[in-house]
């Protein structure tokens, strides 16, 4: 059944969730997913409603860094399937894995929250943001935001941005200072083998990536490893890699 474009927003609010999807007839494209919740359905009156920013009780002035890739709304492209839905200002908080979008870049307009969906696709800046699953170095199943930044035959390669929120301390006396809360932004990058049907985290070591590859592709890659004098801790070695092991005209 196709999916209905007003379900791709959810309700954010201090005090529940709305998790459940609605159903109903409605405009279809850009005007539809915002202009669904106007008519007299009280359902979606309230899935339609702004996201309500809940803010930290020590207040966000005393909080270093920020959730945000960016904090400005970009504006973006919105696809459901293949199906264009229209351009969006968008924010994305990859603390939380939410993308937060507006209709126009004006600050009186409440941003809304989209509905997290394997259909959904952001082109966001440089990138194209996708929510799917992965599995992390911990063999924990998450659902999340990635990107595809290398693409082949053999291999895809994905980037994650997250976030960690560390929770600031109170000085313990007047000769030390207050270590104040803090988001830290750091890159993952997860992969996925053709023919396997999951994507895993991908450990930056020479040893890690080899142990991914077929048998016959090792002595190749770690040949041009050193060759190349790769550095598996920079993004554009390992798209040169994985682009390279895409390349290689070879099979299990």
């Amino acid at each position: 059944m196709k999916h209905s474009l007003f379900t791709l927003l959810l309700l954010v609010s201090p005090l529940f969730i709305l998790h459940s999807q609605v159903t109903g007839a409605i405009q279809r494209g850009e005007a539809g997913l915002f202009d669904a919740a106007q008519g007299g359905n009280p359902m979606l009156n309230l899935v339609m409603m702004e996201l309500r920013v809940n803010n930290q009780k020590s207040g966000v002035n005393e909080i270093l860094g920020s959730p945000y890739l960016t904090e400005d709304f970009i504006k973006s492209k919105v696809y459901f399937g293949d199906e264009f839905v229209g351009d969006f200002f968008v924010r994305y908080n990859a603390l939380n894995s939410e993308i937060e979008i507006k209709k126009s870049n004006l600050a009186e307009e409440n941003p809304k929250r989209l509905l997290a969906n394997q259909d959904l696709r952001v082109k966001y800046g440089k990138r194209e943001l996708l929510f799917t699953t992965y599995i992390n170095r911990k063999d924990e199943t998450k659902n999340g935001y990635l990107s595809i930044i290398a693409k082949g035959d053999k291999y895809t390669l994905y980037h994650r941005l997250a976030v960690k929120y560390s929770e600031g301390k109170a000085a313990a006396n007047s000769m030390v200072n207050d270590i104040p809360s803090r988001y830290a932004h750091f890159v993952e990058y997860y992969y996925m083998k053709d023919g396997i049907d999951r994507i895993d985290q991908l450990l930056q070591k020479k040893g890690a990536l080899l142990k991914i590859l077929d048998k016959d592709l090792k002595d190749d890659v770690s040949r041009f490893l050193k060759e190349e004098k790769i550095d598996l801790d920079k993004e554009e070695d390992l798209i040169r890699t994985f682009d390279y092991i895409n390349s290689l005209n070879k099979t299990s």
